[in-house]
């Protein structure tokens, strides 16, 4: 059954959003596992990987090249919703594309799971309720 998240689980991934934010991989890398993974929605167009990528280096180089393809990036999580290990988190994300005169303001979610106290699986959803239904 999905409720609100717990402190300690919030403030974890408060860390994760902040360190990405600010652009800072390592401490994203920080609060993950040594095998995290990182699976995307199927609609997101992805130039970056054309794989999922698993482990720590692996994860960097995808979050790295992800960031590169924005001149603005800022995910702002809203609400965190959990059910056992897994942890929905609805995001307002403002951004802009590299090369892009256009902002991008939109609702998202993304899916943790957490293990051990540190981020093991991500995966990112474009519409909030898939997320949620993830959860329920």
């Amino acid at each position: 059954m999905a409720k609100q998240a717990s402190s300690q689980t919030v403030d974890l991934l408060r860390r994760f959003y902040e360190s990405f934010n600010q652009r800072d991989i390592d401490a994203v890398l920080e609060v993950c596992s040594e095998q995290v993974e990182v699976y995307k929605d199927p609609e997101v167009v992805d130039m970056v990987a054309s794989s999922t990528p698993r482990g720590q280096d692996h994860v960097a180089q995808y979050l790295r090249g992800w960031l590169d393809s924005w001149t603005d990036y800022n995910a702002r999580p809203q609400e965190f919703v959990q059910s056992g290990d897994e942890v929905a988190v609805l995001v307002r994300l403002h951004a802009r594309g590299r090369g892009s005169r256009f902002d991008i303001e939109e609702d998202m979610a993304d899916l943790f799971t957490i293990e051990d106290g540190r981020i093991k699986v991500l995966r990112l959803y474009m519409r909030p309720e898939d997320a949620l239904g993830a959860v329920a």
